[in-house]
């Protein structure tokens, strides 16, 4: 029976090994063909480039849809309950009632931020202004459609970038849909799970009761996060999801740890298959505590999981030993495969059609810049102070190593790729892993000291509070903070709106008074496909900033040059870059004005120059 159970576990290791080597050698055949075939095939910039580009993406995104809905599927089923078994635990309605009952703080709390969220929240987000104008279309009557302006930004581009699921869950929710308050209600309840999540599993780490106070702890700690503000009060950004299914898959893969069963090692599976195709550099958040697993097994750092030693290795033992590896890691061995999976998946999804293409990779001009902050050294003291532990006073490793180790290597890709920024959602991880090693100190170091000493589990968790509160003052002293980011938001968004809003009134009383409208845009998040042609104009005119040259976009002689004429109106609703007019803009009276404190949100009249005159 065990010589079978050994087959068993081989032969399904053989078929994964198997499939994933049958993959790799079609992506080396396809990529030396097209290495070859470049000249050959129609240019990309042509309109038979251009659609075979677009077929090709769409057919292989569809493929690996499927193929990832089937595995989805699969490990649900596999994880399906014993019919025998009978639920636990209480129905939701009553775990949110005793929820409340017992943090009414930290209900209170999310609360208050879910408003602030909340408030002034419009559809007037950088991406957000491309991507919801197709919502609107059709008179709300697509439901249920795919809409191609979501998966333009992520499954039609060629600059070997790679992150398929970012933004499908506002994709799935504009077919429900378009009021953009509700996507922040859903976006603020991803929040709160985040922080439950992340509670529970400093629960389940710390050796002893956990310290009175953790959840409020935890939720001041990571709310006060730049990266929180950069990330949740915006809809745009994918590291919302990305944290979530990280913060999902540790709980769940903790729960595998420690009981074995095969519900919570499909649902670690899971969130770990999804959340990696969130961002392209995110397996290294998944992949990375499984391997760090696998390392400390080896090494007889885990208590309970076969070490690897010489004696293991000797023939007579061998295949128990290679039995019983089996049996312990395999878990960590089919999350350390998905590595494997993300780069097959990358090959035939990105790097394939961006050769194609020839576009020049993703980068940016902060590469190799570090702007850091306190939260991206908690990880690397908290590595340091474990490390230090283990190597003094032996012990075994824990899940929350693996996790700073992959937020540490994560901030290290960042670094290389796009240069890292402590105040920018990119950072998002790493300041949740900074919070979960803060909280982990505390409630298994710091606090029972303190309580000794205190004598009093309440006044422990005051100075928790206090010491938190401190933390973040000092946070708030530096620039980019949470505060700043958050109102430099909202001032962007109503700066937006108001101007929109200006510019209706000004155009519908123009036309009213029988007066051309003749509405000139220069380089913006906003073009005649994205809005402004619901503004009330005779002619739509662009200005390209590099030209100073004026062309007819829409209207009256469309496709046509244009000279300003008296009473145009040259709006500026987002950029605020009108300096390459120069003494040109001398031409044009500013007729509104947001505020001093913004370049954009400006209206201007054409007048006639003096000359002219």
């Amino acid at each position: 029976m065990f010589q079978s159970l050994v087959q068993r576990r081989r032969q399904r290791w053989a078929w994964m090994v198997g499939l994933c080597s049958a993959l790799g050698a079609a992506a080396l055949v396809a990529w030396l063909w097209l290495l070859r075939s470049l000249n050959s095939l129609p240019s990309p910039r042509s309109s038979e480039g251009r659609d075979l580009l677009y077929h090709y993406n769409r057919t292989s995104h569809d493929l690996w849809l499927i193929l990832l809905g089937l595995a989805v599927v699969g490990l649900l089923w596999f994880s399906r309950r014993d019919p025998q078994q009978q639920p636990t635990g209480k129905p939701w309605h009553r775990q949110l009632l005793s929820f409340a009952r017992e943090h009414p703080i930290v209900l209170l709390l999310f609360i208050a931020y879910t408003v602030a969220m909340v408030n002034g929240t419009h559809w007037l987000f950088p991406e957000l202004v491309g991507w919801y104008d197709g919502i609107i279309d059709h008179k709300l009557l697509d439901n249920f459609s795919v809409r191609y302006e979501f998966i333009s930004e992520t499954m039609l581009r060629n600059d070997y970038r790679f992150f398929p699921l970012a933004h499908q869950d506002l994709h799935v929710l504009s077919w429900f849909t378009a009021y953009v308050k509700v996507w922040m209600l859903v976006s603020a309840a991803e929040l709160l799970a985040i922080v439950v999540l992340a509670h529970r599993l400093i629960r389940r780490l710390s050796p002893g009761p956990p310290a009175k106070a953790l959840l409020l702890l935890i939720s001041l700690l990571l709310l006060s996060a730049p990266s929180t503000g950069f990330a949740f009060f915006q809809l745009i950004y994918a590291e919302r999801m990305l944290t979530l299914c990280l913060m999902a898959f540790s709980v769940c893969y903790f729960d595998a740890l420690q009981s074995g069963d095969r519900r919570s090692q499909a649902l670690t599976l899971i969130w770990a298959l999804i959340g990696l195709f969130f961002k392209e550099i995110a397996v290294l958040l998944f992949v990375t505590p499984a391997l760090v697993t696998l390392i400390a097994g080896a090494a007889g750092r885990i208590e309970g999981r076969p070490a690897l030693t010489l004696a293991a290795l000797q023939r007579p033992t061998r295949m128990a030993w290679i039995g019983r590896w089996l049996r312990s890691y395999q878990l960590e061995l089919w999350i350390s495969s998905l590595l494997v999976v993300v780069v097959l998946a990358y090959v035939y999804l990105s790097y394939l059609p961006s050769l194609y293409h020839g576009k020049t990779a993703y980068s940016s001009n902060d590469i190799y810049q570090l702007s850091s902050d306190p939260r991206l050294w908690i990880p690397l003291a908290y590595l340091g102070i474990r490390i230090s532990t283990l190597l003094r006073h032996g012990g075994s490793i824990q899940l929350l190593d693996g996790l700073s180790s992959g937020a540490v290597l994560y901030a290290g890709a960042l670094y290389v790729l796009v240069g890292y920024e402590g105040s920018s959602y990119m950072a998002l991880p790493v300041q949740l892993v900074a919070v979960l090693d803060l909280a982990f100190a505390w409630t298994a170091w710091i606090a029972p000291r303190l309580s000794r000493r205190l004598g009093s589990a309440g006044a422990t968790a005051l100075v928790g509070v206090v010491g938190c509160a401190g933390f973040i003052a000092v946070e708030h002293q530096v620039d980019d903070n949470f505060l700043e980011r958050v109102v430099n938001l909202k001032t962007k968004q109503a700066s937006w709106l108001q101007t929109v809003e200006r510019i209706e009134t000004i155009t519908r009383d123009t036309r009213r008074s029988g007066r051309d409208v003749n509405v000139i845009f220069t380089k913006s998040w906003f073009r005649r496909n994205r809005h402004l042609d619901r503004f009330h104009y005779d002619r739509l005119v662009y200005l390209d900033p590099d030209t100073r040259r004026y062309s007819v976009v829409d209207g009256i002689n469309k496709g046509s040059d244009y000279q300003p004429k008296a009473g145009d109106l040259l709006i500026n609703i987002d950029k605020g870059g009108l300096g390459f007019l120069g003494d040109t803009l001398n031409d044009y009276e500013e007729v509104y004005r947001y505020s001093d404190r913004v370049r954009n949100g400006r209206i201007y009249r054409f007048r006639a120059s003096p000359a002219a005159e």
